[in-house]
């Protein structure tokens, strides 16, 4: 695509619209925005990135140049972008919802987590320790949520994204265990049962309670306070029970 490349100017104009919709997440078709320039070329890497978006008259890069590319002007760019410190590049990516099948055998669970920041960081900290997927109930937040992916600095390219009720991992031998105030000790379990689904709860509300009947329930003892942010307990239990 070449400078002289049609500008979109008008926040009329459909394209854009569709654009300003990504910032929410699509769940349907799994597009969404990157924004900033390691997450752009990281979705190339990944050979998950549909659409460069470019500032006006903003250079292309050689190594980007094969890309479809959408010129925004200045106003519309800011308005798109999700920080005020606006990025070099923005692109459309896509990264497709895995089937349970493919969740393997460490699985992170998230149940009715909403907190973008939450989700993108447990994301990022279930890749970096090793687990083999991450799996989202029905009413947790957009793993495409434009705050989600950010938070996730590009993890989600690497890592299996589920949206399934955590009664099927049940149903299919996964063994269950799940962070709650009235559970046992962590301390007192030396490892997780493989395989299986570590469970996290809502911010507000934590695990549902029907979903506690289906396994072991854990807690971190602490002083002084009786729960964590769910990032934070999520860190923990992670790093507690990675694999060696």
């Amino acid at each position: 695509m070449n400078i002289s490349q049609a500008i979109i100017e008008s926040k009329d104009n459909k394209r854009y619209k569709e654009l300003l919709k990504l910032k929410k997440g699509n769940k349907e078709e799994c597009l969404f925005l990157v924004q900033g320039e390691d997450l752009v070329e990281e979705a190339k890497r990944s050979e998950k990135l549909q659409e460069l978006i470019v500032m006006e008259d903003d250079e292309v890069p050689c190594h980007l140049s094969s890309v479809p590319t959408i010129r925004l002007k200045r106003e519309l760019y800011r308005e798109l972008a999700e920080f005020q410190s606006l990025p070099k590049f923005m692109g459309v990516a896509k990264n497709s919802l895995q089937t349970i099948d493919e969740a393997g055998d460490s699985v992170i669970y998230l149940d009715g987590v909403q907190d973008p920041g939450n989700c993108g960081t447990i994301i990022r900290t279930a890749l970096a320790f090793g687990y083999s997927a991450v799996a989202l109930s029905q009413d947790s937040v957009s793993p495409f949520n434009s705050k989600v992916v950010q938070s996730t600095k590009g993890a989600l390219f690497h890592l299996p994204l589920i949206k399934e009720d955590l009664k099927s991992f049940f149903e299919r031998g996964y063994h269950v265990y799940l962070t709650a105030l009235e559970g046992v000790d962590e301390r007192t379990i030396s490892k997780l049962e493989a395989p299986f689904v570590l469970v996290f709860g809502n911010e507000g509300q934590g695990v549902k309670k029907e979903n506690l009947k289906l396994g072991k329930s854990l807690r971190i003892e602490m002083n002084g306070i009786d729960s964590l942010n769910v990032g934070v307990a999520a860190g923990i239990f992670m790093y507690r029970f990675r694999k060696e």
